[in-house]
Protein backbone atom coordinates (compact mmCIF):
# COMPACT_ATOMS: atom_id res chain seq x y z
CA UNK A 1 0.00 0.00 0.00
CA UNK A 2 3.14 2.20 1.37
CA UNK A 3 4.67 1.66 -2.43
CA UNK A 4 1.34 2.78 -4.36
CA UNK A 5 0.70 5.67 -2.28
CA UNK A 6 4.58 6.68 -3.57
CA UNK A 7 4.04 5.50 -6.94
CA UNK A 8 1.07 7.67 -7.48
CA UNK A 9 2.80 10.50 -5.95
CA UNK A 10 5.44 10.29 -9.07
CA UNK A 11 3.20 10.29 -11.55
CA UNK A 12 0.88 13.00 -10.73
CA UNK A 13 1.00 16.39 -12.30
CA UNK A 14 3.36 18.95 -10.90
CA UNK A 15 1.19 21.81 -9.30
CA UNK A 16 0.00 24.35 -11.51
CA UNK A 17 1.83 27.51 -11.11
CA UNK A 18 -0.17 30.66 -11.83
CA UNK A 19 2.20 32.91 -14.53
CA UNK A 20 2.07 36.71 -13.39
CA UNK A 21 0.25 38.69 -16.26
CA UNK A 22 1.51 41.94 -15.03
CA UNK A 23 5.32 42.16 -16.00
CA UNK A 24 4.17 41.69 -20.25
CA UNK A 25 1.13 44.17 -19.28
CA UNK A 26 4.07 46.23 -18.47
CA UNK A 27 6.54 45.55 -20.99
CA UNK A 28 4.02 46.04 -23.79
CA UNK A 29 2.92 49.64 -21.97
CA UNK A 30 6.20 50.84 -21.63
CA UNK A 31 7.53 49.58 -25.21
CA UNK A 32 4.46 50.57 -26.75
CA UNK A 33 5.18 53.96 -25.16
CA UNK A 34 8.76 54.40 -26.64
CA UNK A 35 7.49 53.13 -29.91
CA UNK A 36 4.85 55.77 -30.15
CA UNK A 37 6.77 58.68 -28.91
CA UNK A 38 9.90 57.99 -30.91
CA UNK A 39 7.43 58.03 -33.85
CA UNK A 40 5.40 61.79 -33.27
CA UNK A 41 8.96 62.98 -32.00
CA UNK A 42 10.34 62.49 -35.42
CA UNK A 43 6.86 63.47 -37.07
CA UNK A 44 7.13 67.07 -34.63
CA UNK A 45 10.78 67.06 -35.97
CA UNK A 46 10.47 65.79 -40.09
CA UNK A 47 6.85 67.29 -40.84
CA UNK A 48 5.70 69.82 -38.20
CA UNK A 49 8.75 71.55 -38.23
CA UNK A 50 9.27 71.71 -42.29
CA UNK A 51 9.59 75.15 -43.35
CA UNK A 52 9.45 75.65 -46.97
CA UNK A 53 11.78 78.33 -47.51
CA UNK A 54 14.54 76.61 -45.04
CA UNK A 55 13.98 73.58 -47.29
CA UNK A 56 17.29 71.69 -49.11
CA UNK A 57 16.77 70.13 -52.62
CA UNK A 58 16.47 66.59 -52.39
CA UNK A 59 19.07 64.59 -54.57
CA UNK A 60 16.94 63.02 -57.05
CA UNK A 61 15.45 65.14 -59.22
CA UNK A 62 11.77 62.89 -59.18
CA UNK A 63 12.16 63.45 -55.33
CA UNK A 64 12.29 66.87 -55.24
CA UNK A 65 9.37 67.68 -58.12
CA UNK A 66 6.85 64.74 -55.92
CA UNK A 67 7.67 66.94 -52.93
CA UNK A 68 6.82 70.61 -54.60
CA UNK A 69 3.82 68.72 -55.85
CA UNK A 70 2.63 68.43 -52.61
CA UNK A 71 3.69 71.61 -51.32
CA UNK A 72 1.60 73.01 -53.90
CA UNK A 73 -1.52 70.55 -52.96
CA UNK A 74 -0.76 71.71 -49.54
CA UNK A 75 -1.01 67.74 -48.09
CA UNK A 76 3.04 68.00 -47.59
CA UNK A 77 2.28 67.70 -43.53
CA UNK A 78 -0.46 64.61 -44.39
CA UNK A 79 2.14 63.23 -46.40
CA UNK A 80 4.69 62.49 -44.72
CA UNK A 81 3.19 61.92 -41.24
CA UNK A 82 1.65 58.50 -43.34
CA UNK A 83 5.37 58.04 -45.01
CA UNK A 84 7.21 57.82 -41.85
CA UNK A 85 4.74 55.50 -40.33
CA UNK A 86 4.96 53.63 -43.25
CA UNK A 87 8.62 53.36 -43.11
CA UNK A 88 8.38 52.23 -39.15
CA UNK A 89 5.96 49.73 -40.30
CA UNK A 90 8.45 48.16 -43.29
CA UNK A 91 11.22 47.27 -40.93
CA UNK A 92 8.49 45.01 -38.76
CA UNK A 93 7.82 43.53 -42.49
CA UNK A 94 11.87 43.53 -42.82
CA UNK A 95 12.58 41.56 -39.52
CA UNK A 96 9.95 39.03 -39.90
CA UNK A 97 12.46 36.03 -41.38
CA UNK A 98 14.27 36.73 -37.88
CA UNK A 99 11.32 37.38 -35.77
CA UNK A 100 8.81 34.68 -36.88
CA UNK A 101 11.36 31.64 -36.01
CA UNK A 102 12.87 33.26 -32.75
CA UNK A 103 9.46 33.24 -31.52
CA UNK A 104 9.53 29.25 -31.85
CA UNK A 105 13.37 29.20 -30.46
CA UNK A 106 13.17 31.78 -27.65
CA UNK A 107 11.31 31.81 -24.46
CA UNK A 108 9.02 35.36 -24.34
CA UNK A 109 11.15 36.57 -21.58
CA UNK A 110 13.89 36.84 -24.20
CA UNK A 111 12.20 38.21 -27.09
CA UNK A 112 10.64 40.97 -25.30
CA UNK A 113 14.14 41.94 -23.87
CA UNK A 114 15.50 42.04 -27.13
CA UNK A 115 12.20 44.56 -28.58
CA UNK A 116 12.76 47.27 -26.00
CA UNK A 117 16.77 46.92 -25.98
CA UNK A 118 15.86 47.89 -29.89
CA UNK A 119 13.63 50.45 -29.43
CA UNK A 120 16.37 52.02 -26.40
CA UNK A 121 18.89 52.09 -29.40
CA UNK A 122 16.69 54.06 -32.02
CA UNK A 123 15.56 56.38 -29.60
CA UNK A 124 19.30 57.99 -29.19
CA UNK A 125 20.15 56.89 -32.79
CA UNK A 126 18.01 59.18 -34.87
CA UNK A 127 20.32 61.96 -32.71
CA UNK A 128 23.10 61.21 -35.27
CA UNK A 129 22.18 59.11 -38.34
CA UNK A 130 19.46 59.55 -40.68
CA UNK A 131 15.96 59.53 -39.29
CA UNK A 132 13.91 57.53 -41.89
CA UNK A 133 16.62 54.39 -42.00
CA UNK A 134 16.79 54.10 -38.35
CA UNK A 135 13.06 54.24 -38.18
CA UNK A 136 13.29 51.02 -40.17
CA UNK A 137 15.92 50.03 -37.52
CA UNK A 138 13.00 50.52 -35.00
CA UNK A 139 10.41 48.79 -37.03
CA UNK A 140 12.61 45.46 -37.09
CA UNK A 141 12.96 45.50 -33.20
CA UNK A 142 8.74 46.21 -32.37
CA UNK A 143 7.80 43.94 -34.70
CA UNK A 144 9.74 41.24 -32.19
CA UNK A 145 7.88 42.51 -29.02
CA UNK A 146 4.70 42.10 -31.35
CA UNK A 147 5.71 38.07 -32.09
CA UNK A 148 6.30 38.05 -28.09
CA UNK A 149 2.57 39.33 -27.72
CA UNK A 150 1.16 36.81 -29.96
CA UNK A 151 2.73 34.02 -28.19
CA UNK A 152 2.25 34.98 -24.41
CA UNK A 153 -1.35 35.14 -25.04
CA UNK A 154 -2.19 31.37 -25.09
CA UNK A 155 0.47 31.18 -22.75
CA UNK A 156 -0.89 33.11 -20.09
CA UNK A 157 -4.61 32.32 -20.81
CA UNK A 158 -3.47 28.29 -19.52
CA UNK A 159 -1.08 29.44 -17.00
CA UNK A 160 -4.37 31.42 -15.41
CA UNK A 161 -7.27 29.52 -16.35
CA UNK A 162 -8.48 32.12 -18.38
CA UNK A 163 -10.00 32.49 -22.23
CA UNK A 164 -7.54 33.78 -24.61
CA UNK A 165 -10.03 36.52 -25.70
CA UNK A 166 -9.61 37.59 -22.24
CA UNK A 167 -6.33 37.80 -21.87
CA UNK A 168 -5.77 39.01 -25.39
CA UNK A 169 -8.06 41.95 -24.51
CA UNK A 170 -6.01 42.71 -21.16
CA UNK A 171 -2.94 43.25 -24.05
CA UNK A 172 -5.05 44.59 -26.33
CA UNK A 173 -5.78 47.38 -24.29
CA UNK A 174 -2.47 48.19 -22.71
CA UNK A 175 -1.33 48.13 -26.43
CA UNK A 176 -3.80 50.83 -27.40
CA UNK A 177 -3.42 53.02 -24.18
CA UNK A 178 0.24 53.10 -24.46
CA UNK A 179 0.49 53.96 -28.26
CA UNK A 180 -1.76 56.99 -27.87
CA UNK A 181 -0.20 58.09 -24.46
CA UNK A 182 3.45 57.26 -26.39
CA UNK A 183 1.30 59.96 -29.05
CA UNK A 184 0.86 62.28 -26.38
CA UNK A 185 4.10 62.04 -24.70
CA UNK A 186 6.18 62.34 -27.97
CA UNK A 187 4.56 65.19 -29.06
CA UNK A 188 4.65 67.07 -25.71
CA UNK A 189 8.45 66.02 -25.63
CA UNK A 190 8.56 67.61 -29.06
CA UNK A 191 6.72 70.77 -27.90
CA UNK A 192 7.90 71.53 -24.30
CA UNK A 193 12.20 69.48 -24.59
CA UNK A 194 13.73 72.07 -27.07
CA UNK A 195 17.09 70.16 -26.51
CA UNK A 196 17.04 67.13 -29.17
CA UNK A 197 19.48 65.04 -26.38
CA UNK A 198 17.33 65.46 -23.49
CA UNK A 199 13.94 64.50 -25.31
CA UNK A 200 15.60 61.76 -26.91
CA UNK A 201 17.46 60.90 -23.69
CA UNK A 202 14.16 60.47 -21.91
CA UNK A 203 12.51 58.38 -24.09
CA UNK A 204 15.61 56.08 -24.29
CA UNK A 205 15.18 55.92 -19.98
CA UNK A 206 11.24 54.80 -20.50
CA UNK A 207 11.90 51.69 -22.79
CA UNK A 208 15.05 50.81 -20.98
CA UNK A 209 12.66 50.35 -18.05
CA UNK A 210 10.79 47.89 -19.94
CA UNK A 211 13.96 46.23 -21.35
CA UNK A 212 14.60 45.16 -17.62
CA UNK A 213 11.31 44.14 -16.97
CA UNK A 214 10.97 42.16 -19.80
CA UNK A 215 13.39 39.19 -17.45
CA UNK A 216 10.31 38.90 -15.24
CA UNK A 217 7.83 37.55 -18.21
CA UNK A 218 8.19 33.62 -17.08
CA UNK A 219 5.13 31.57 -18.36
CA UNK A 220 5.33 28.20 -18.90
CA UNK A 221 6.13 27.22 -22.31
CA UNK A 222 6.33 24.06 -24.84
CA UNK A 223 9.28 23.01 -26.20
CA UNK A 224 11.27 25.32 -28.12
CA UNK A 225 11.40 25.02 -31.96
CA UNK A 226 15.29 25.52 -33.58
CA UNK A 227 15.97 28.39 -34.92
CA UNK A 228 16.55 26.79 -38.65
CA UNK A 229 14.09 24.16 -38.25
CA UNK A 230 11.61 27.71 -37.63
CA UNK A 231 12.97 28.74 -40.66
CA UNK A 232 12.25 25.97 -42.94
CA UNK A 233 8.88 25.73 -41.12
CA UNK A 234 8.28 29.53 -41.69
CA UNK A 235 7.02 29.52 -45.29
CA UNK A 236 5.07 26.39 -45.49
CA UNK A 237 3.21 27.62 -41.95
CA UNK A 238 2.40 30.53 -42.86
CA UNK A 239 0.62 29.62 -46.51
CA UNK A 240 -1.55 26.79 -44.25
CA UNK A 241 -2.66 29.56 -42.12
CA UNK A 242 -3.29 31.85 -44.71
CA UNK A 243 -5.64 28.98 -46.20
CA UNK A 244 -7.50 27.85 -43.41
CA UNK A 245 -8.12 31.16 -41.68
CA UNK A 246 -7.42 33.83 -43.98
CA UNK A 247 -10.89 35.73 -42.69
CA UNK A 248 -9.33 36.08 -39.67
CA UNK A 249 -6.27 37.27 -40.62
CA UNK A 250 -7.13 39.71 -43.48
CA UNK A 251 -9.95 41.22 -41.40
CA UNK A 252 -7.67 41.66 -38.41
CA UNK A 253 -4.83 43.12 -40.40
CA UNK A 254 -7.34 45.28 -42.57
CA UNK A 255 -8.81 46.75 -39.08
CA UNK A 256 -5.06 47.53 -37.94
CA UNK A 257 -4.50 49.17 -40.89
CA UNK A 258 -7.34 51.56 -41.04
CA UNK A 259 -7.19 52.21 -37.15
CA UNK A 260 -3.30 53.16 -37.60
CA UNK A 261 -3.95 55.93 -40.63
CA UNK A 262 -7.23 57.11 -38.77
CA UNK A 263 -5.11 57.89 -35.80
CA UNK A 264 -2.38 60.23 -38.30
CA UNK A 265 -5.28 61.30 -40.26
CA UNK A 266 -7.24 62.80 -37.05
CA UNK A 267 -4.15 64.55 -36.10
CA UNK A 268 -3.19 66.77 -39.04
CA UNK A 269 -6.66 67.03 -39.58
CA UNK A 270 -7.17 68.63 -36.34
CA UNK A 271 -3.86 70.68 -37.15
CA UNK A 272 -4.55 71.94 -40.38
CA UNK A 273 -8.42 71.97 -40.74
CA UNK A 274 -9.12 72.90 -37.10
CA UNK A 275 -6.10 74.80 -36.47
CA UNK A 276 -5.25 73.44 -33.16
CA UNK A 277 -1.51 73.52 -31.93
CA UNK A 278 -0.04 70.20 -32.34
CA UNK A 279 0.78 70.07 -28.81
CA UNK A 280 -3.03 70.28 -27.91
CA UNK A 281 -4.17 69.20 -31.12
CA UNK A 282 -2.67 65.73 -30.08
CA UNK A 283 -5.01 65.06 -27.02
CA UNK A 284 -7.54 64.46 -29.57
CA UNK A 285 -5.69 61.41 -30.59
CA UNK A 286 -6.04 59.90 -26.83
CA UNK A 287 -9.12 59.52 -26.48
CA UNK A 288 -9.91 55.95 -28.42
CA UNK A 289 -8.42 54.33 -25.99
CA UNK A 290 -11.30 55.15 -23.68
CA UNK A 291 -13.34 53.65 -26.17
CA UNK A 292 -10.65 50.84 -26.92
CA UNK A 293 -10.74 49.33 -23.37
CA UNK A 294 -14.17 49.41 -23.17
CA UNK A 295 -14.06 47.06 -26.53
CA UNK A 296 -11.28 44.81 -25.27
CA UNK A 297 -12.55 43.83 -22.04
CA UNK A 298 -16.46 43.85 -23.17
CA UNK A 299 -15.49 41.86 -26.76
CA UNK A 300 -15.77 38.25 -25.47
CA UNK A 301 -19.39 39.37 -25.24
CA UNK A 302 -19.27 40.18 -28.90
CA UNK A 303 -17.78 37.59 -30.70
CA UNK A 304 -20.68 36.18 -32.78
CA UNK A 305 -19.87 36.86 -36.41
CA UNK A 306 -23.15 39.84 -37.01
CA UNK A 307 -21.82 41.74 -33.97
CA UNK A 308 -18.20 41.69 -35.47
CA UNK A 309 -19.50 42.90 -38.81
CA UNK A 310 -21.89 45.58 -37.11
CA UNK A 311 -18.97 47.36 -35.65
CA UNK A 312 -17.07 47.34 -38.95
CA UNK A 313 -20.19 49.26 -40.66
CA UNK A 314 -20.30 51.39 -37.63
CA UNK A 315 -16.51 52.47 -37.59
CA UNK A 316 -17.16 52.79 -41.59
CA UNK A 317 -19.63 55.56 -40.78
CA UNK A 318 -17.88 57.34 -38.06
CA UNK A 319 -15.04 57.71 -39.87
CA UNK A 320 -17.27 59.23 -43.01
CA UNK A 321 -19.18 61.65 -40.95
CA UNK A 322 -15.80 62.62 -38.69
CA UNK A 323 -14.88 65.69 -41.02
CA UNK A 324 -17.81 66.41 -41.29
CA UNK A 325 -19.42 66.48 -37.85
CA UNK A 326 -16.24 67.24 -36.24
CA UNK A 327 -16.23 71.13 -35.28
CA UNK A 328 -13.46 71.43 -32.29
CA UNK A 329 -12.27 69.35 -29.44
CA UNK A 330 -15.30 67.83 -27.82
CA UNK A 331 -16.81 66.80 -30.87
CA UNK A 332 -13.47 64.76 -31.90
CA UNK A 333 -13.02 63.55 -28.83
CA UNK A 334 -16.95 61.78 -28.84
CA UNK A 335 -16.20 60.77 -32.16
CA UNK A 336 -12.33 59.36 -31.38
CA UNK A 337 -14.66 57.53 -28.15
CA UNK A 338 -16.77 55.88 -30.65
CA UNK A 339 -14.46 54.51 -33.25
CA UNK A 340 -11.78 53.34 -30.21
CA UNK A 341 -14.72 51.18 -29.32
CA UNK A 342 -15.88 50.14 -32.59
CA UNK A 343 -12.44 49.54 -33.81
CA UNK A 344 -11.37 47.69 -30.71
CA UNK A 345 -13.92 45.17 -30.00
CA UNK A 346 -14.34 43.42 -33.31
CA UNK A 347 -10.29 42.98 -33.81
CA UNK A 348 -9.89 41.41 -30.06
CA UNK A 349 -12.51 38.70 -31.28
CA UNK A 350 -10.52 38.24 -34.71
CA UNK A 351 -7.64 38.02 -33.14
CA UNK A 352 -7.83 35.96 -30.36
CA UNK A 353 -9.64 33.27 -32.38
CA UNK A 354 -6.40 33.04 -34.84
CA UNK A 355 -4.33 32.85 -31.92
CA UNK A 356 -6.34 30.34 -30.12
CA UNK A 357 -6.50 28.07 -33.15
CA UNK A 358 -2.87 28.08 -33.70
CA UNK A 359 -1.91 27.65 -29.93
CA UNK A 360 -4.53 24.21 -30.21
CA UNK A 361 -2.37 22.86 -33.40
CA UNK A 362 0.86 22.85 -30.74
CA UNK A 363 2.37 26.33 -32.75
CA UNK A 364 1.44 29.81 -30.21
CA UNK A 365 4.63 31.28 -31.70
CA UNK A 366 3.13 30.35 -35.41
CA UNK A 367 0.21 32.27 -35.23
CA UNK A 368 1.60 35.96 -33.30
CA UNK A 369 4.18 36.11 -36.49
CA UNK A 370 1.51 35.66 -38.82
CA UNK A 371 -0.90 37.48 -37.31
CA UNK A 372 1.99 40.35 -37.27
CA UNK A 373 3.26 40.11 -40.75
CA UNK A 374 -0.50 40.35 -42.04
CA UNK A 375 -1.07 43.44 -40.08
CA UNK A 376 1.66 45.13 -40.48
CA UNK A 377 1.68 44.08 -43.76
CA UNK A 378 -2.05 46.46 -44.57
CA UNK A 379 -0.60 48.78 -41.98
CA UNK A 380 2.28 49.28 -44.81
CA UNK A 381 -0.15 49.52 -47.57
CA UNK A 382 -3.11 51.61 -46.15
CA UNK A 383 -0.23 53.94 -45.01
CA UNK A 384 1.99 53.95 -47.83
CA UNK A 385 -1.17 54.33 -50.45
CA UNK A 386 -2.22 57.10 -48.40
CA UNK A 387 1.10 58.91 -48.33
CA UNK A 388 1.86 58.57 -52.26
CA UNK A 389 -1.85 59.81 -53.32
CA UNK A 390 -1.59 63.02 -50.91
CA UNK A 391 2.30 63.22 -52.08
CA UNK A 392 1.35 63.17 -55.96
CA UNK A 393 -2.07 65.36 -54.88
CA UNK A 394 -4.17 62.95 -55.97
CA UNK A 395 -6.10 62.55 -52.30
CA UNK A 396 -7.02 65.87 -50.23
CA UNK A 397 -7.02 65.83 -46.38
CA UNK A 398 -10.29 65.17 -46.32
CA UNK A 399 -10.39 61.90 -48.97
CA UNK A 400 -7.99 59.94 -46.21
CA UNK A 401 -11.30 59.57 -44.27
CA UNK A 402 -13.62 58.86 -47.48
CA UNK A 403 -11.01 56.11 -48.43
CA UNK A 404 -10.96 54.38 -45.07
CA UNK A 405 -14.65 54.31 -44.44
CA UNK A 406 -14.73 52.56 -47.67
CA UNK A 407 -12.05 50.20 -46.18
CA UNK A 408 -14.14 49.23 -43.58
CA UNK A 409 -17.28 48.12 -45.49
CA UNK A 410 -14.62 46.04 -47.39
CA UNK A 411 -13.14 44.40 -44.08
CA UNK A 412 -16.78 43.65 -43.07
CA UNK A 413 -17.48 41.62 -46.37
CA UNK A 414 -14.42 39.97 -45.58
CA UNK A 415 -15.67 39.33 -41.79
CA UNK A 416 -18.86 37.26 -43.59
CA UNK A 417 -16.34 34.28 -44.27
CA UNK A 418 -14.62 33.84 -41.01
CA UNK A 419 -16.03 30.86 -39.76
CA UNK A 420 -16.54 32.14 -36.26
CA UNK A 421 -18.85 30.06 -34.24
CA UNK A 422 -22.02 31.31 -31.74
CA UNK A 423 -21.42 28.45 -29.50
CA UNK A 424 -20.15 29.30 -25.65
CA UNK A 425 -17.58 28.12 -25.20
CA UNK A 426 -15.88 28.46 -27.81
CA UNK A 427 -14.83 24.99 -29.10
CA UNK A 428 -11.17 26.67 -30.28
CA UNK A 429 -10.55 27.48 -27.11
CA UNK A 430 -11.94 24.32 -26.13
CA UNK A 431 -9.33 22.60 -28.29
CA UNK A 432 -6.94 24.62 -27.03
CA UNK A 433 -7.56 23.73 -23.33
CA UNK A 434 -7.32 20.10 -24.18
CA UNK A 435 -4.08 20.36 -26.56
CA UNK A 436 -2.09 22.71 -24.49
CA UNK A 437 -1.19 20.70 -21.16
CA UNK A 438 0.27 18.25 -23.28
CA UNK A 439 2.15 20.33 -24.96
CA UNK A 440 3.74 21.58 -21.86
CA UNK A 441 4.64 18.31 -20.55
CA UNK A 442 7.18 17.71 -22.80
CA UNK A 443 8.94 20.85 -22.25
Amino acid sequence: MPSQVIDDAAHREPPRVRAAMWPAVLVTVLTGMGFAGLKFILIGEIAIDFVPEHHQPLYFAWMEKILQTSLAKGTVHEAITQGLAAVLTAGVLLGYLINAPLAGAWRVARLFVLSSAGVAAGTMLTLWLNQWLVAAFVGIAYGTACAARGKVVPLLAEGNGRSSTQVSGYLNAALVISLLAGTKFGMMLHHQVENPLYRHGVLFAFVMAATLLGFLVNPREPAPVPFREGVRELMGGTVALLRERWALLVGGGMAWGIASALVLAAFMDSVDRLHIAPAQAVNLVVFPAVGAILGNLLSHWMDRRRHVISALVGLGLAIFLYPILVVGMKSGALFMVLIGLLFSAPTNVLDARLLAYAAAQGRPGRGSTVMSLVHNAFILTIGSGLAILLFLGYMTAQGQFEALAGACLVTGVVVSRTKLKDQRPDPVISDLTAEIPTSLQRS
